[in-house]
C-alpha cells in the first residue's frame, strides 16, 4: 500500500505545482485576502478567480493528508519502519510549504515568499520521486540503502547531482524572474528591446513597436527587471545547454535503461522549454504557455530526481558489494611441515 500511496503523492504534485502557476498568472492568488478560509468562511463565495485559489489549497491539503497517512503508515506497520525518516521529511517539507503558501497570501505575493515557495513545490516533487522510487525497488535491493555514502557516488551519479545543481539554479533565476514579473520586461528575443540587433520581436496589432521609443533597438537590458529577466535567459541557454551536455553522456554511458531514457527525455525536452520560454517572452506572458514553461521544468525535475535516485542505488551497491567481497575472504589453510 505505501509504495502506491507515494506514488500518488508524487504524481498529484506535479499538476499542483502548474497549477499554482496557473492560479498566480490568473491574478487569483489574493481572490481569497486571509488563510487558511476565505473570506473567513469555511465555504467561500462564489468566483472564478476564487474557486481557483480555493481550488488550488484543497489540492495541497490533499497531498497533506496523503503524506500524513504515510508517517502513520510507516510508523504503525513495522514492514514500513524503513519509510519513517523519509515520510517524516516529506511532512516537515510539505508543512513549511503550507506556511510558505500562508505567507503568500498574508504578504502578499511577496517575490521572496512566491520564489520560496515555487522552489519548495519542485523540492518536494523531487523528494516524493525518490521516495516513491525507493519504495518500487526496496524488495529487489534490501540491504543497499544503509550504504549509501557521499564519498562513494560514482562519476555517473556526481554528473546526475550536478545536473541538478545547475536545474535549481535555473529554477531559482525562472522564480525570481515570474515572480517579479520581469518576464514582461523584454519583448524580444535574444536582445530585450524591439528593433535590436539580431532580435526578433511581436509587434503591437497596430504595427507599433511594443515598447517605449526611447529603448528601441537597445539589445542590452536597462532597468532592474530587464536585467532579471535577461539574468534568466542566461541561465536558461547555458546551463540548459550544459544540461543537454550531460544528458547525452547519460544516454551513451549509463548501464542503467531507465538513466539512459532520462538523458533522452531531457534532450528532448530542453528544446521545448527553450522555445517555450522565447514564445513566452515575445507574446508577452500568455497564461496558458507560461504554465506549461512551469510544467515542463517540475517534469525536469522529476526525471533528474528519478535519474539520482537511480545512479545512488548503483553506486551503493558497488560499495556493498566490494565490501562483501573483503568481508567474506575464506579463512586460510596451512599445512604442517
Amino acid at each position: 500500500m505505501m509504495k502506491w500511496l507515494v506514488l500518488g503523492s508524487a504524481i498529484l504534485t506535479w499538476p499542483l505545482i502548474s497549477f499554482g502557476a496557473f492560479v498566480r498568472l490568473k491574478g487569483a492568488g489574493l481572490a481569497c485576502p486571509d488563510w487558511p478560509l476565505c473570506y473567513g468562511q469555511l465555504i467561500p463565495p462564489p468566483g472564478y478567480e476564487i474557486a481557483l485559489e480555493v481550488g488550488h489549497r484543497f489540492i495541497a491539503t490533499l497531498l497533506g493528508m496523503l503524506i500524513v497517512l504515510m508517517v502513520i503508515l510507516a510508523f504503525s506497520r513495522p514492514h514500513y519502519r524503513e519509510y519513517r525518516n523519509l515520510s517524516l521529511v516529506c511532512l516537515v517539507m510539505v508543512l513549511i510549504q503550507g506556511i510558505l503558501g500562508g505567507l503568500t497570501v498574508t504578504m502578499l505575493l511577496n517575490p521572496y515568499i512566491v520564489t520560496g515557495h515555487l522552489i519548495g513545490g519542485n523540492l518536494t516533487f523531487a523528494l516524493l520521486v525518490y521516495f516513491a522510487w525507493k519504495t518500487f525497488h526496496l524488495n529487489k535491493h534490501p540491504r543497499t540503502f544503509s550504504w549509501i555514502r557521499w564519498g562513494s557516488w560514482s562519476p555517473m551519479t556526481r554528473k546526475i547531482a550536478g545536473m541538478a545543481l545547475i536545474l535549481m539554479i535555473i529554477l531559482i533565476s525562472g522564480g525570481k524572474n515570474s515572480t517579479t514579473y520581469s518576464g514582461y520586461s523584454c519583448s524580444a528575443f535574444p536582445g530585450c528591446h524591439s528593433g535590436a540587433p539580431l532580435s526578433i520581436a511581436i509587434p503591437t496589432p497596430d504595427g507599433s513597436p511594443n515598447v517605449p521609443e526611447a529603448f528601441v533597438g537597445q539589445f542590452m537590458p536597462n532597468h532592474f527587471n530587464e536585467w532579471i529577466h535577461m539574468l534568466h535567459r542566461f541561465f536558461a541557454i547555458f546551463g540548459g545547454t550544459w544540461l543537454m551536455f550531460l544528458a547525452w553522456q547519460l544516454r551513451t554511458s549509463s548501464s542503467l535503461r531507465g538513466i539512459r531514457h532520462v538523458g533522452s527525455a531531457i534532450l528532448l525536452l530542453i528544446p521545448l522549454e527553450v522555445s517555450v520560454g522565447i514564445v513566452n517572452a515575445l507574446y508577452r506572458i500568455p497564461v496558458p504557455v507560461s504554465a506549461l514553461h512551469t510544467a515542463v521544468a517540475a517534469t525536469l525535475v522529476g526525471l533528474i530526481a528519478y535519474a539520482l535516485s537511480e545512479s545512488v542505488l548503483l553506486s551503493s551497491e558497488s560499495e556493498y558489494a566490494s565490501t562483501e567481497h573483503l568481508t567474506a575472504r575464506p579463512a586460510r589453510t596451512g599445512v604442517a611441515a
